[in-house]
């Protein structure tokens, strides 16, 4: 990490737009929902007592119902909008630390997929186009090593059994084999 502040604002922002849209309506809402129960509320017990003018401990019991079923219901559906909301922010990285944990251990045999309305896309295409040149680049390579093997199986068949150069030979024939062994294509 580096300590430089960031020198733009708005990184990304679309997605920046999005949350900030999804926050906002959050709080709009609940604000909406909290005043819309307290004035059902008084407006409900006034016409109930027929009274003009209530005692505070009368207009606090009446409103303490719909205040704490609007605040549930506020506490609740943000949580359940934040669930969603985390679950297509944070899953995508997911999916990219398990396929680079895959690449670590020389898998490259399963593509990284992520859905079309979970974030990080271009980081996803991005991950997936290094993935697949990296894949072409290691059979390549495996392809060339495959070729050295096969000459130093040839320059073998000209050695006599007991030379110490047709036994180092050997040993690098099979450290080849043995390299290309540890990946997955």
């Amino acid at each position: 990490m580096t300590d430089q502040k960031r020198r733009r604002f708005w990184v990304d922002p679309p997605l920046q737009l999005q949350m900030l849209a999804l926050a906002m309506a959050l709080v709009i809402g609940s604000i909406f929902l909290v005043a819309y129960s307290v004035f059902h509320g008084l407006e409900e017990s006034s016409q109930l007592s027929h009274e003009l003018f209530h005692s505070l401990d009368w207009v606090r019991e009446a409103l303490r119902g719909p205040v704490i079923i609007s605040a549930a219901i506020s506490v609740l559906a943000s949580a359940l909008i934040a669930l969603v909301w985390s679950h297509r922010y944070a899953g995508p990285l997911r999916v990219l630390a398990a396929a680079a944990a895959r690449l670590g251990n020389g898998n490259f045999s399963v593509p990284v997929r992520i859905r079309k309305l979970d974030t990080h896309q271009e980081l996803a295409q991005d991950f997936a186009q290094m993935q697949e040149r990296l894949r072409g680049r290691l059979a390549a390579d495996l392809s060339d090593l495959k070729s050295a093997s096969a000459d130093i199986s040839a320059a073998l068949a000209g050695l006599p059994e007991a030379d110490a150069a047709r036994r180092h030979a050997e040993e690098l024939g099979e450290k080849i084999a043995s390299i290309s062994s540890h990946y997955q294509l």
